[in-house]
């Protein structure tokens, strides 16, 4: 049993691993940046990519990404709300999503046991 929980972590950890990777890449492969739509002057926008890091190295930046995220550090939001943290707007919007979640959970629960009551009733 041990050994069955083991291999489902690690499977999950690879997953994990491997879908923060091809996001990250993916987002980085997008045309433009977050401040292509602002109207600052080429100098402004290069003190922006310092500040935020995104003139280092992707390597750097996906390790940085990395880092960030397992310690609870999302960044700033630039457009929905100029410079409030993601965590703050997160903070703010998880009640709802988890009450919204735990109804499908529930609403998907009790219909897999009735379905599955009906199916060991009549079998075939």
């Amino acid at each position: 049993m041990v050994k069955y929980i083991g291999k489902r972590l690690l499977t999950s950890i690879i997953t994990i691993w491997a879908v923060v990777t091809i996001v990250f890449f993916l987002v980085r492969m997008m045309p433009g940046g977050p401040f292509d739509g602002e109207k600052i002057t080429p100098e402004m926008k290069a003190q922006l990519n310092e500040k935020y890091g995104l003139d280092k190295p992707v390597v750097v930046r996906f390790f940085n990404y990395v880092k960030n995220m397992l310690t609870g550090d999302f960044g700033v939001s630039y457009t929905i709300s100029k410079n409030t943290p993601i965590s703050v707007l997160l903070e703010s919007r998880l009640p709802i999503s988890l009450r919204v979640g735990g109804q499908a959970v529930l609403l998907g629960t009790i219909i897999g046991l009735i379905l599955g009551i009906i199916a060991a009733i009549k079998h075939n």
